[in-house]
Parts: C-alpha cells; sequence; structure tokens
C-alpha cells in the first residue's frame, strides 16, 4: 500500500461561525429591508460542493449568490443546520425553490456568467442539498463517477463514540465527495481506487488532524482534495473523550 506520510489538520471556520448563529441578530437580518452581505469563502465552497454532487455547478454558484443577497451568513448555516435536524423554515424553503428554478433558467439559457463556476469547489449543508434535488427546480445531475459509502463493518472506531453514531454523518456528507472525484476523472478518466483516512474526531465534533492512511488511487492531488474535504465535516456531540476513525472510500467510474 502507498502511504502518504504528510499530516492535515483541519480549521473549522464554518462550524464556529454556525455556533454563533440565532437568536436576536438572526431576527434583525430577516427582517432588515437592507439586504446584501458576504459570506466566508468557506461557505460558499462547502455549499457548492454539496450542492454540485447532483447538479450542475453553475446552478449551484447562483443560488448561493441569490442567497448571499437575502440571507445573512449567519442565518444561512442556522437554517441549513435545522433542515439538517428536520426542523423546516417554509419561507427559507420557499426562496430557495424559486432560486433555483430561475437558476436553472439562467443556466439553460447560457444567460449566467460566473468568475468562479468554472473553477471553483465547495458545498451547501446536507439539508439544503436535499431539499434543492427534490424541489422541482430542474436540475439535472451531470454526475458520473460513483463512490461506495462506507458501512460500520468497514470502519475501525477507538474512543467514546460509537461506529453507529459516526455513520449518521457519514452517510449523509459522502455524497459530496463525488463532485471532487467527477472533476477529477475529467482531468484523469477512468482512473479508481481507495482512499483510506485516519482522522481524530473531538467531543464537539469537528476533525481535529487527518491524515490518509493508504491510497490506491495513483492520484496525490485527489487524495489530497477528499482529505481536505473530511476535515470540514462536522459531527454530533459528545460529553467527552477524542475518537479515532479509520474510513476507507472506494471511487470507481
Amino acid at each position: 500500500m502507498q502511504y502518504v506520510k504528510n499530516t492535515l489538520f483541519c480549521l473549522f471556520v464554518t462550524a464556529a461561525i454556525a455556533q454563533a448563529a440565532g437568536g436576536a441578530a438572526s431576527l434583525v437580518a430577516e427582517k432588515s429591508t437592507t439586504k446584501g452581505f458576504k459570506y466566508s469563502w468557506e461557505t460558499k465552497e462547502q455549499f457548492v460542493e454539496d450542492c454540485s454532487f447532483g447538479a450542475n455547478e453553475q446552478v449551484c454558484w447562483c443560488v448561493i449568490e441569490k442567497l448571499e443577497h437575502e440571507y445573512s451568513e449567519e442565518t444561512f448555516l442556522k437554517f441549513d443546520e435545522d433542515l439538517k435536524n428536520n426542523n423546516e423554515h417554509p419561507d427559507f424553503i420557499s426562496f430557495l425553490s424559486s432560486a433555483t428554478k430561475k437558476c436553472d433558467t439562467k443556466v439553460a439559457n447560457n444567460n449566467y456568467h460566473n468568475g468562479y463556476a468554472e473553477s471553483g469547489s465547495g458545498g451547501i449543508g446536507d439539508g439544503l442539498a436535499g431539499m434543492l434535488g427534490g424541489s422541482g427546480g430542474g436540475i439535472a445531475t451531470k454526475a458520473k463517477g460513483s463512490i461506495k459509502t462506507p458501512s460500520e463493518r468497514d470502519i475501525e472506531v477507538s474512543g467514546s463514540r460509537s461506529a453507529a453514531d459516526i455513520m449518521k454523518t457519514v452517510r449523509q456528507r459522502t455524497p459530496g465527495l463525488r463532485h471532487i472525484y467527477n472533476k477529477s476523472l475529467k482531468e484523469k478518466p477512468g482512473f479508481q481506487g481507495k482512499v483510506t483516512l485516519r482522522f481524530t474526531i473531538a467531543p464537539g465534533g469537528e476533525v481535529t488532524h487527518l491524515f490518509i492512511h493508504s491510497t490506491t488511487t495513483g492520484n496525490k492531488t485527489f487524495d489530497q482534495e477528499i482529505a481536505q474535504a473530511v476535515c470540514r465535516w462536522k459531527f454530533s456531540k459528545v460529553k467527552s473523550g477524542n475518537t479515532t476513525v479509520t474510513m476507507p472510500f472506494t471511487f470507481s467510474e
């Protein structure tokens, strides 16, 4: 097996922002008539990465621009988290559905141009990604590569968390890695393989450090992108204790 020696330390800007969301500030942002906000690059990246595993990437960039105009970053992240937990915000969902339809039409008619659309990557939170995919916006999937979601039998866990608890997040987030694979397939058609990661989950749910345990892809850049994406995952909180996880991800065309 080929081992990659360098360790990747994970920074969680978006997680810190999400925890600050809610309360009076969110209500003010919703009611204010002076709109227009500036989202961090991390939030935009995360939006487009998860969104575009099942949708046209230009549509995803168009939608995040509309969100950026209408909702503060804190409000957006709060609503995203709420949707993951099945707590709906009807007005927000209605806005997303409308934005998706408008952006879908723009892209289909070649009326949307964004400097980031060709080279950018990133994503929307899983709750929103699922909603967009089934909102009736008519966004056609462009994915052709596939990724096997690990099962509890495939992973090694040591620490305070159970494999079942970890897998709840893994099942939600693994499809988002397909965007990275599809992008790499364009550059290197036909490549496939397995990337095995070992990482630590802190009690707060953030991945504190991660390294590539082994890989069979022969594509170092791809392996690093997968590792960096997993670094941004957020797991549930526990009372105490770190958990070390070893987990394989298998990619095939």
